[in-house]
């Protein structure tokens, strides 16, 4: 009963960092109450779980810190009839809160070895509107496009053209925009009925540079 409680007040105070955070839009704080960050960090870490902090995962990468997810989630403005692109599936813990939020969620991965991980983490918990795909994200996935939210969990320095032409119009892509030493957490929306985009930032934000092409290896 007392490790119960203490569980509960823990998660409380994670909710309520994330709302401090800035995080007020309703679906995507459900979607962090019900996702548990705990089935996505290997065993050693699940005792930092409910910590705002990233964590590392295989392949030498690192799950984004959730204050960090929820400032993307919200710039993504994602709702329940949204066909969702995210590149790069990492953990997966990302994918399971967009799962909350959106109708489908097609995710891809550079490296295998997390797909697979991915894979049998979604099947245990019974997710089943993701699709992971073993893929090169760079430049997104035109031939299952166009999709009304795009997420990128890593930074961009070059032009997001082949991104905006997979958006729906109204879609918004969501991704950090690194110029010189600055990198801002950007959203860039295509417009109802054009072609024009409007973009807007939301502060700071680092994440490490967007990479191309497929593991070799892992």
């Amino acid at each position: 009963m007392v490790a119960n409680l203490q569980s509960a007040e823990a998660k409380m105070s994670f909710l309520l960092g994330l709302r401090s955070g800035g995080l007020l839009n309703t679906a995507c704080l459900n979607a962090f109450e019900r996702v548990s960050r705990i089935d996505f960090v290997g065993h050693q870490y699940s005792d930092l779980a409910l910590e705002d902090i990233a964590l590392p995962i295989a392949c030498g990468q690192s799950q984004t810190a959730p204050g960090s997810i929820a400032r993307m989630l919200s710039a993504l403005e994602a709702s329940s009839g949204d066909r969702i692109l995210e590149i790069g599936t990492g953990s997966g813990y990302a994918s399971a809160l967009l799962s909350q939020i959106g109708l489908s969620v097609t995710s891809m991965e550079r490296y295998r070895t997390l797909v697979e991980a991915a894979k049998t983490r979604f099947s245990r918990l019974g997710i089943t509107n993701v699709n992971i795909i073993h893929a090169d994200g760079s430049r997104g996935l035109a031939e299952e496009g166009p999709f009304d939210r795009i997420i990128i969990h890593g930074a961009i320095e070059g032009e997001v053209d082949p991104f905006i032409e997979q958006l729906t119009p109204g879609g918004a892509l969501v991704g950090v925009l690194r110029v010189s030493h600055v990198a801002e957490l950007t959203r860039w929306r295509r417009a109802e009925g054009s072609r024009s985009v409007e973009i807007d930032h939301f502060g700071r934000l680092d994440l490490p540079l967007l990479a191309k092409g497929l593991s070799e290896v892992l």
